[in-house]
């Protein structure tokens, strides 16, 4: 009898406290894990163990180590798979950890590209500054180039041909913009194409090596490279990019400091008959005195359009690149294809006409700097 009561009371047990009206649940199968194909993103992510991974579209997982390096991989869409992992490496040491990650994404595209840019404008013009010596005539050492009754302008856009969208944004403006792409895009053959059709010159944004801790990109030239490999790389660098007439510096305080390297650039350059746009990163560079031994067409920027990325900002730094071209017959501005930047030259691109100054290539003013370039 004993039995019996157990045997009902483990039955009620087992089958009481559930809805009878409710359809009996099939049975369900141990899940087994989903095998995905693995991205470039979690491949690099997994060889790397000691690098933070900083997916922005997932903050959750991000994690905090202070002793192991940042490195922030963007997953915004605008970025081919292939191309994460060589994205972190631009992003490097190099990026504000402070950023709130569920923000702006385009915030991070604005920052990612280059090292903190001096803000100074490089004025040209002679100035005597001696009261004292009112009566004494200066003159220049050569005489200034010409450059006729309208002031000229050149607007070097950098760091081309990474983020597609950004790309077309530039690109999608036709005036004689001159587009410096970097060496590593994906898809690089139709972009430029884009950039071509629309009326922009197309330098090469050659990755240098910088004085911060920064890794710049994959192929960047650097000072730890022997003379030997430095030249190797960086014709390399020039041979994807086929009739261009010149390029400019990406990043580069520290080798555009280094003389002996940046005479092998000079030379190469010699060698295919192109020029060299120094983009200041650093105020000792030694390129303008390499290029001069070197007999290399050179000119430098005057000034950076888009430090801080607001439209206001870069307006007004577009007004200096207005004073200073009326002032010495022309002016070299370089900007980035970041939403501020991409904002205001719509603004400001079309109100040229009316002001009496001209939008040109980088390589008109180079000819006119340096009238034996580009004479066949």
């Amino acid at each position: 009898m004993v039995v019996l009561v157990l045997c009902m009371m483990l039955f009620f047990y087992f089958n009481t406290g559930k809805d009878s009206s409710a359809p009996q649940a099939a049975t369900i199968e141990p899940e087994l894990p989903v095998l995905q194909e693995i991205s470039s993103y979690e491949l690099f992510c997994a060889n790397n163990k000691d690098i933070n991974c900083w997916q922005i579209s997932k903050p959750q997982e991000k994690k905090a180590q202070e002793d192991t390096p940042n490195v922030v991989l963007m997953d915004t869409g605008e970025i081919d798979e292939d191309l994460r992992q060589k994205i972190s490496l631009i992003a490097g040491n190099g990026y504000d950890v402070n950023l709130e990650f569920n923000g702006d994404m385009h915030e991070m595209l604005d920052k990612l590209y280059e090292e903190e840019l001096p803000d100074d404008v490089i004025d040209e013009s002679i100035k005597a500054k001696k009261p004292h010596l009112k009566e004494v005539t200066f003159v220049p050492p050569h005489k200034p180039a010409y450059w006729g009754d309208e002031p000229k302008v050149v607007i070097v856009i950098d760091d081309m041909g990474i983020s597609k969208k950004r790309t077309a944004d530039i690109i999608s403006l036709h005036y004689p913009l001159t587009a410096a792409f970097l060496t590593y895009g994906n898809n690089l053959d139709a972009q430029v194409a884009a950039a071509k059709k629309a009326g922009h010159e197309i330098m090469l944004h050659t990755p240098m090596e910088a004085s911060s801790n920064i890794d710049a990109a994959p192929d960047v030239l650097t000072t730890k490279m022997s003379l030997e490999e430095l030249a190797a790389n960086f014709e390399n660098m020039l041979n994807n990019f086929p009739e261009i007439k010149g390029i400019n510096n990406h990043m580069g305080s520290k080798l555009t400091e280094d003389k002996s390297r940046m005479a092998v650039i000079m030379q190469i350059l010699k060698k295919r008959g192109m020029f060299f746009l120094d983009s200041k990163t650093s105020a000792k560079s030694r390129a303008e005195e390499a290029a001069a031994e070197e007999g290399i067409a050179y000119a430098h920027r005057h000034i950076f359009l888009d430090n801080n990325n607001d439209k206001a900002y870069v307006l007004g730094q577009l007004a200096k690149v207005e004073k200073l071209a009326q002032k010495n017959g022309y002016a070299i501005a370089i900007g980035h294809p970041k939403t501020a930047t991409f904002a205001a030259l719509q603004e400001w691109l079309p109100s040229l006409p009316n002001k009496g100054i001209r939008l040109i290539h980088l390589s008109e003013a180079i000819k006119v700097l340096h009238p034996s370039f580009d004479k066949k």
